[in-house]
C-alpha cells in the first residue's frame, strides 16, 4: 500500500515549482529556485530522441547531471549514469546490454512555452533508473527502480532521520550531494530532496574542499575516513555550524569517531542496504554496537533458516535490465541477498546484525571463516580507520586470513597481532599489510576483489 506522504500527482520538481516557486531548490555556485529548475528541466527535455534509455557521463558537471536526470525522467526515459572509472571492456559490455540508447549532453536550451508539451505523464511505477551493481568481476547488472521504490526509500528514512523542506516552519534542511549519481546512495540523496522539498547542496567536495562544503549544509552522506579527516577542521571553526546529521556507510565505523562527532553536536547514523533495495534498509544512531539497526518503514526483511537475508517491500527493485528489456523480480518471493544475518533483541526492539556475505566466506583448516567478523574485531582497536580481510592460499590450511589495515596510528603488525590473539586460531590473520595508496579513500565501498588481487600480488612479489 502506498503511503500518501509520497503520492505526488505530478513530477515532484513540478509540484514544488507550483507549491514553492521562489524557494531554493539547488544551492550551488549558480543557485536555482524550484521555478527556475523546472524551466531548465523543460528545456532539456526536448533534446532527447526516441531511444528509451539515456546514458549520462559521470564526469559531467554535477548540477548538469541532476537537471539532465530530471529531464530524462520527465521525457519518459530510463537513465543510466555510467561510471567512467570502469574499464573500457566493462563499459562496452554494459552499453551492449542496454538495447537502443542515447548519450545525454548538457544543452543551454532557452526555455519556451512548448518545451514540456511532450512531457510523459507522471506514473509512480514507471521504470526510471538503471543502477549498476558493484559486481567485482565481469559486467555488473543494471538494477531497475521506479519512483515508487525511490520515494518509499526516502519516506522511510526521513521518518527516522529528520530532513525537512519548504513546508517546515524553520529554514529548509540542505543535503550535500557528496556521493556519485552512478551509485544508489547518490540517487537516494536526490529522491530525499525531491520528496521533502528541501535543498540540494552541490559544491566542490573532493579533498580539502569537503570542509567548506560541510559548513554550508545540514545533512551529509560520508564514508568514515572522510568524517575522520574533516572533524578537526570543523571543530576549530569559530563560525556557527549548520551540519547536524551525517549518514555513514561503506566501511566499519570506529566508535571513537562517532563519539567525537556527537560531542560536537553532529548526529551520526549508520545502517544497511543494497542497490536492489534503493539504498538504506535499516538505520540507527551509530552507537558502537555491532548491529545495523531496525528496518525502516516500507521495507520487509526476513531471515531464512540458513541465515540468508531476504528482502521484500516497496523499496525492492522492479528487476534487472537485460538486452534492452526489464526482467522483473518476483515481489512475493523477494530477493535473496547473499548476506548472512540474525535478529537480536535490543531494548524490546528487534535489530539486525550482519554476519557477513556468503560470497566472502572461505575455509581455513576445515573451519568456515567469515572475514567480516575479523574486520569488526580489528576496527575496535584504537586508531584503525579501515580493515579488510581476504584469503590467501596456504599449503597446510588451504587458505588463511590476511588483514589489510588503514590506521591513523603508525602501522604496527605486532600490535595488530596482539589485538587478534583473542580470536580463534583459524581467525587470526597470518599477515598484516598496510592499506595501499592505490585504493582511494573517498570511494563509497572499497573493492574486496581488488584488494584481494593486490594482496596476492604483494605476497608473491
Amino acid at each position: 500500500m502506498t503511503s500518501p506522504c509520497f503520492a505526488f500527482n505530478t513530477w515532484p520538481w513540478r509540484y514544488w515549482a507550483v507549491d514553492a516557486p521562489d524557494a531554493i531548490a539547488i544551492d550551488s555556485e549558480t543557485p536555482l529556485t524550484w521555478q527556475a529548475l523546472r524551466a531548465l528541466v523543460d528545456a532539456q527535455q526536448r533534446t532527447f530522441n526516441d531511444a528509451p534509455v539515456v546514458v549520462l557521463n559521470s564526469h559531467d558537471a554535477l548540477q548538469s547531471l541532476v537537471v539532465t536526470l530530471l529531464a530524462a525522467w520527465q521525457a519518459g526515459k530510463q537513465t543510466l549514469v555510467l561510471n567512467q572509472a570502469l574499464s573500457a571492456d566493462v563499459q562496452t559490455a554494459v552499453l551492449d546490454n542496454l538495447g537502443p540508447f542515447q548519450w545525454a549532453h548538457a544543452h543551454q536550451s532557452v526555455p519556451d512555452a512548448q518545451s514540456a508539451r511532450n512531457m510523459a505523464p507522471w506514473h509512480i511505477d514507471m521504470p526510471l533508473t538503471l543502477t549498476l551493481t558493484s559486481g567485482s568481476t565481469g559486467a555488473p547488472k543494471a538494477v531497475v527502480h521506479g519512483a515508487r521504490q525511490h520515494l518509499a526509500s526516502a519516506a522511510g528514512l526521513i521518518k527516522r532521520l529528520p530532513f525537512t523542506g519548504v513546508r517546515a516552519s524553520q529554514t529548509p534542511d540542505r543535503w550535500l550531494l557528496s556521493l556519485p549519481l552512478y551509485h544508489v546512495s547518490g540517487l537516494a540523496i536526490v529522491w530525499r530532496w525531491l520528496l521533502a522539498g528541501g535543498e540540494l547542496g552541490i559544491y566542490p567536495c573532493r579533498g580539502e574542499h569537503l570542509v567548506n562544503a560541510l559548513k554550508r549544509v545540514t545533512h551529509a552522506s560520508l564514508v568514515p575516513t572522510q568524517l575522520y579527516r574533516v572533524l578537526p577542521a570543523l571543530k576549530d571553526e569559530a563560525e556557527p555550524r549548520r551540519l547536524a546529521h551525517v549518514l555513514l556507510g561503506g566501511a566499519a565505523i570506529p566508535t571513537a569517531l562517532t563519539q567525537d562527532a556527537e560531542a560536537m553536536g553532529i548526529a551520526c547514523w549508520c545502517g544497511y542496504g543494497m542497490t536492489e533495495t534503493a539504498s538504506t534498509v535499516t538505520l540507527k544512531r551509530a552507537d558502537g554496537q555491532d548491529d545495523v539497526g531496525a528496518p525502516l518503514p516500507y521495507r520487509d526483511v526476513q531471515i531464512r533458516d540458513d541465515g540468508e537475508i531476504i528482502h521484500r517491500g516497496e523499496t525492492l527493485a522492479l528487476g534487472y535490465w537485460q538486452a534492452g528489456q526489464l526482467h522483473r523480480l518476483d515481489a512475493e518471493q523477494g530477493l535473496a541477498s547473499r548476506d548472512l544475518g540474525r535478529w537480536q533483541t535490543q531494548q524490546a526492539v528487534s535489530v539486525l546484525r550482519i554476519v557477513g556475505r556468503l560470497d566472502n566466506q572461505f575455509i581455513c583448516g576445515g573451519e568456515n571463516v567469515q572475514p567480516e567478523a575479523i574486520e569488526a574485531h580489528l576496527q575496535r582497536l584504537k586508531g584503525v580507520t579501515q580493515a579488510m580481510v581476504v584469503p590467501i592460499v596456504d599449503r597446510e590450511f588451504g587458505h588463511r586470513p590476511l588483514a589489510i589495515v588503514q590506521s591513523a596510528s603508525p602501522f604496527s603488525p605486532q600490535i595488530l597481532a596482539e589485538h587478534c590473539a583473542s580470536l580463534a586460531p583459524y581467525q587470526r590473520p597470518a599477515h598484516y599489510l598496510c592499506w595501499p595508496e592505490t585504493q582511494q579513500d573517498g570511494q563509497i565501498k572499497p573493492s574486496r576483489h581488488a584488494l584481494a588481487q593486490w594482496a596476492q600480488a604483494y605476497m608473491k612479489g
